[in-house]
């Protein structure tokens, strides 16, 4: 009987050393919806945002993530200090930013990217081309991440003709 309970352990054990071997999944970009101050304290994280730092709370499970992300497009922003991204989300995230744009009209669409403080957006009418639009606050390191994991818009010349003109100069 002890036998058979050592080699069950064994195998035990190596089945949930197997299971802790994998590697947790780091995002680099996450888009999440703005909450209320009266959802679940776990399931939403406040943020100070605007010159005002005024108060808002975004809930912490994403509703986009790297993996919704078909190509980007990076571009000087207006203070001219930083830079700012158009974010073109696959066919089926896509189809979901259209019906979140529907249902959450007037809330903040809000855009962690790595170390970078936190953008929103206002939700103001249906997005129909899937394309979000981090207007500014990245660095240079951050567009040399952005190419290591997401395809650059001018891998699709030719392919998509994405609609986009180059920033002036």
């Amino acid at each position: 009987m002890n036998r058979w309970f050592a080699i069950f352990s064994i195998l035990a054990v190596s089945a949930l050393c197997v299971g802790a071997g994998k590697k947790y999944q780091l995002y680099l970009v996450t888009f999440h919806m703005e909450g209320e101050e009266t959802d679940n304290p776990k399931m939403i994280t406040p943020v100070k945002l605007g010159t005002e730092h005024r108060q808002y709370f975004f809930s912490k499970i994403p509703i986009f993530t790297d993996h919704d992300i078909e190509w980007f497009y990076p571009f000087n922003s207006r203070d001219g200090k930083s830079f700012g991204t158009a974010f073109k989300l696959k066919d089926h995230a896509a189809t979901e930013l259209k019906g979140v744009c529907l249902t959450n009209h007037g809330k903040l669409l809000g855009a962690r990217i790595s170390d970078a403080q936190i953008q929103a957006v206002v939700i103001d009418r249906p997005i129909d081309d899937g394309v979000i639009v981090v207007w500014q606050g990245l660095s240079q390191d951050h567009l040399k991440q952005f190419r290591k994991r997401f395809p650059h818009v001018d891998d699709f010349k030719g392919k998509l003709g994405p609609d986009f003109a180059l920033p002036a100069q």
